[in-house]
């Protein structure tokens, strides 16, 4: 089976969470109430980096980044997005980060 793999630095306190990113672009836009994550290859993998670098098992509770439009992996046409870890939640309510 073919894969895809992808990897990130370790969390480092000093430094925080950080995910390389190849310069894909995506843009996030909110249609009708649901939330669409439309992009390039590069780009979807851009966003997974940050997923997996906020899942690295030293991340504190609560990190969470902020992706703002114009800014990679975001189109300037997107909405802001952040992206938090909330080890405690159980999928049954929304929670601020």
């Amino acid at each position: 089976m073919d894969e895809i793999s992808l990897s990130v630095p370790r969390y480092r306190p000093d430094i925080g969470v950080i995910a390389p990113v190849e310069g894909g672009t995506v843009r996030v836009e909110v249609v009708d109430g649901v939330v669409q994550f439309v992009g390039d290859p590069a780009g979807l993998r851009d966003l997974a980096r940050w997923c997996l670098s906020l899942s690295d098992p030293s991340v504190p509770d609560g990190r969470h980044v902020h992706l703002d439009p114009g800014y990679g992996p975001l189109s300037s046409e997107s909405v802001p997005v952040l992206i938090a870890r909330h080890d405690s939640i159980d999928g049954t309510s929304a929670s601020s980060p």
